[in-house]
């Protein structure tokens, strides 16, 4: 994660918005596919007050001249989310092969969850050589490459990584393209990304709960775990990051995020301000009422445990695909269920997952070379995505991944996502029996975006965007979980500090942005 510019991006980047969390993470939104789909887009060209992906960089692979490997390196490398317990052993074992096949190592440092939509722009602004860093939609990509936080690598790409950079399809590396320059490697799928409500099914069927299909089911779920099961939080939430503010915005209608509190419409292209919605002030009352249920504790904003579920703190959580998956392999007993509260979705993008070179590495063509392993040697890539195998994991005679000690590696559970490869993508064993029903019944209601492909500039707003994610921060999250006394007097105040930060100018710059984008793509 990189950025030259030294200036912060505070935005609010929620893994909610459908397409994006994690499911890479993990899906905000924020992570990968528990099934990889071979990635098809098709790009559209962006105009130059956007991001624009003008032309994609050709994928035919000059020949390879021989690379000098003679310098040992070592490969700094920014990963999102935390490692497992047995991740050093992993990765000494995935050093040897890159020491032994191109003289090189790599460190990996961590980006948490709580913290990755204030460190990651710091890491970046800070000029600390990083080789490698995982980027995505959802930690701005669009935005710091237009700053130029990353390197491109449309020249080293076909020399250092031919094989990966000759198998892209050129609309798909388009969407990673920027003015005209390739700044990343995006993984290789699609899907239909969607955030939804993780709960235990033991407990829908202890206290006969039937379905969750909306906000409202969701907190009959909480109420009975409240009343009926001590020592355990009803739901897992990291307060800097988390919240069910965007679920609502979602749940009402076609909106996609801009940047917290924008959204636009994809029916009509509008853009809006969420905390205009007419619905926010029963929204906020409702967050007040539940936070005063004990749905969640009042210390919530401090909290940075996101594995409350899995460590069976916690009988609930927001989050992907993947982490339900994950956390069902672990525990099968719990009978994990995926529920999201809206009839619509939307397929992924490129850059919903990707690696990029940050424009202070020290060893771009050595990081593109190990890239390339990651990405065509199903040895590297089964290291970094499943363990050590006969240790963490074996495959079944029929391909299937068998987890041995996911308390010690669980599968895609750790920030692999950035070069995620449809060809070596093995299912788990003791997958959800439901998991492939869930992924027929969201492309089901998947929808058409037809801005998928466009990025603001926040060059005219920076000042503004950066005031406004601060006001949030501030004011609209303690709102978002129920602990302002007066939620009607709160809401005004965000209202009145929210217009001071400028609110509306940024508003007007957004609409004027997607003007044009629908101006120049018809």
């Amino acid at each position: 994660m990189k950025k030259t510019s030294r200036f912060i991006y505070l935005m609010a980047c929620t893994v909610l918005m459908l397409s994006l969390v994690l499911a890479s993470c993990g899906t905000v939104a924020t992570p990968a596919a528990s099934v990889a789909a071979t990635a098809v887009a098709t790009a559209t060209a962006a105009p130059a007050s956007t991001v624009a992906a003008t032309t994609a960089p050709a994928t035919t692979a000059p020949s390879a001249p021989a690379m000098d490997t003679s310098k040992a390196v070592v490969l700094s490398t920014y990963l999102i989310g935390g490692p497992a317990k047995d991740y050093d052993m992993v990765l000494a074992e995935f050093n040897k092969k890159a020491k032994a096949d191109l003289n090189a190592t790599m460190t990996v440092n961590w980006i948490g969850w709580a913290d990755f939509t204030t460190k990651y722009p710091l890491v970046l602004a800070s000029g600390e050589p990083i080789d490698l860093i995982y980027a995505s939609t959802w930690t701005n990509f669009y935005a710091n490459a237009q700053k130029g936080a990353f390197m491109a690598i449309e020249d080293l790409a076909p020399v250092y990584a031919p094989k990966s950079f000759a198998k892209y399809d050129p609309a798909w590396l388009k969407q990673a393209t920027v003015n005209g320059h390739l700044y990343a490697f995006p993984a290789n799928f699609s899907q239909v990304g969607m955030m939804g409500y993780i709960v235990r099914g033991d407990f829908m069927t202890k206290y006969n709960i039937p379905d969750i299909k909306n906000m409202d089911d969701y907190g009959v779920y909480l109420d009975a775990i409240v009343k009926n099961e001590k020592g355990i939080l009803p739901s897992c939430f990291v307060g800097t990051s988390d919240g069910l503010d965007t679920y609502f915005v979602a749940q009402e209608h076609h909106y996609v995020l801009l940047s917290k509190p924008f959204f636009y419409d994809i029916d009509t292209g509008k853009v809006i301000n969420m905390n205009d919605m007419p619905d926010m002030p029963g929204f906020f009352a409702k967050m007040k009422e539940w936070s005063d249920k004990g749905y969640w504790p009042k210390s919530v904003l401090s909290n940075k445990d996101d594995q409350q579920l899995q460590e069976g703190l916690a009988a609930s959580r927001l989050h992907n695909q993947d982490t339900w998956n994950t956390a069902y392999v672990k525990h099968p007993e719990w009978d994990l269920r995926f529920f999201w509260g809206q009839d619509w979705g939307l397929s992924t993008v490129a850059m919903q997952d990707g690696m990029a070179i940050p424009g202070s590495a020290a060893n771009p063509e050595r990081a593109l070379m190990l890239l390339e392993k990651l990405k065509t040697d199903e040895a590297y890539y089964d290291l970094l995505t499943y363990g050590i195998r006969g240790v963490h994991y074996e495959v079944t005679a029929d391909n299937l991944i068998k987890p041995l000690n996911p308390d010690a590696f669980a599968p895609e559970g750790y920030c692999s996502w950035g070069f995620k490869q449809p060809e070596f993508y093995k299912p788990l064993v003791g997958s959800p029996p439901t998991l492939t029903k869930v992924k027929e019944e969201l492309k089901s209601i998947a929808i058409k975006n037809p801005y998928e492909l466009f990025t603001v500039n926040l060059d005219p707003i920076k000042n503004e965007i950066a005031a406004m994610a601060d006001v949030m921060a501030q004011y609209e999250t303690p709102l978002a979980f129920g602990l302002v006394a007066d939620p009607v007097a709160g809401l005004a105040v965000l209202k009145d500090k929210q217009k001071a930060a400028g609110a509306d100018k940024a508003l007007v710059e957004l609409q004027k942005q997607l003007d044009e984008f629908k101006a120049a793509n018809p």
